[in-house]
């Protein structure tokens, strides 16, 4: 997901990709589709809310014959500051309307709350084995990212099987499939079959899968939503990050298995003694993790043990404030 900004490119069928960079190294850059419709442009996906990404996004479909080309409609993966960031000022420029699932539009004050972030990271880091002094570590700078302005809701919003048009009879299929994120949504041409996957299925890597308090099972949520893929057989897929997936199904077997592994070294750890999510951490991801890394890292550990206990594989206590998971 890292290196060079790849070139702005036409994939055939009116489907431009238009990748613009991203203010962090890792993943480097969002994979944005512009798709040509008989009323302008239908955007996936626009990235952070920052100058090079403007740039990139201007200068891309300028690279692909479409400069000045009006965005109707921005649609958006789910409500991730590399995905929806940019949102307000693509509407405001271009007058578009806002499109994202309706789980979104209940979600937005929890994107506009920087500090309700931060407070809820602690706390769980806390409850789940973190020393204190960490814990405050990893929950996050008060101050709110530069490249994430405060957004209004979306002005329309989308559920399971709905269709979004884009004329002659062709749509796109919204498919609701959260894991990585409540409000995640891919999207199916009905003319190409292609599949927009958003960050649900990735080319290298799973998507973080983390916990989230308003769900019961969330790593449940995401399992349950690669294998409908599955039962659809998709081909070729086109993710918000990395390069094109000729075979989806494939991949998303791959991914399958990489989250039974996981669960099974986790199930491991508390075969041998009583653990903390903390201590799982320490044992099942690599070393010397940035803040930022652990909290993900802890928050996904979270998801995978709760599934864990929701499965009756693993039992959960609370020792003093600290969540312990025992089999």
């Amino acid at each position: 997901m890292n290196g060079p900004l790849p070139d702005p490119r036409s994939l055939g069928d009116g489907i431009h990709l238009i990748p613009a960079p991203l203010p962090f190294p890792t993943p480097a850059w969002v994979n944005c589709y512009a798709i040509e419709t008989d009323h302008g442009l239908v955007l996936i996906d626009c990235g952070c809310d920052w100058e090079p990404g403007h740039a990139a996004l201007e200068a891309g479909l300028a690279a692909v014959g479409l400069a000045g080309a009006d965005i109707h409609t921005l649609i958006v993966s789910h409500l991730h500051p590399d995905h929806v960031g940019m949102a307000g000022r693509v509407v405001e420029e271009h007058g578009c309307r806002f499109v994202m699932h309706r789980r979104a539009a209940a979600r937005m004050d929890r994107y506009n709350d920087t500090l309700g972030f931060v407070e809820r990271n602690r706390r769980l880091a806390e409850q789940h084995g973190a020393p204190p002094p960490v814990a405050a570590a990893l929950a996050g700078s008060k101050e709110r990212p530069f490249f994430m302005p405060p957004l209004q809701p979306p002005d329309v919003t989308v559920d399971e099987g709905d269709r979004i048009d884009l004329g002659g009879g062709r749509y796109l299929e919204v498919l609701h499939t959260p894991g990585h994120e409540p409000a995640h949504i891919c999207l199916r041409d009905s003319r190409t079959g292609v599949l927009f996957s958003g960050d649900h299925v990735l080319p290298r890597i799973s998507p973080v899968i983390m916990y989230d308090e308003e769900y019961e099972d969330v790593l449940g949520d995401y399992l349950q939503s690669l294998r409908r893929l599955l039962e659809m057989r998709i081909g070729l897929t086109y993710p918000a990050h990395g390069t094109i997936i000729e075979r989806g199904s494939a991949r998303v077997e791959q991914i399958v298995l990489h989250h039974e592994r996981r669960l099974n070294q986790m199930l491991q750890r508390a075969q041998d003694s009583p653990v903390t999510a903390w201590d799982v951490v320490g044992a099942v991801f690599r070393p010397h993790l940035t803040p930022d890394e652990q909290r993900l890292a802890l928050l996904e550990t979270i998801s995978h043990l709760e599934h864990l206990r929701l499965g009756e594989r693993v039992h959960r206590e609370e020792r003093n404030g600290v969540l312990w998971y025992r089999y």
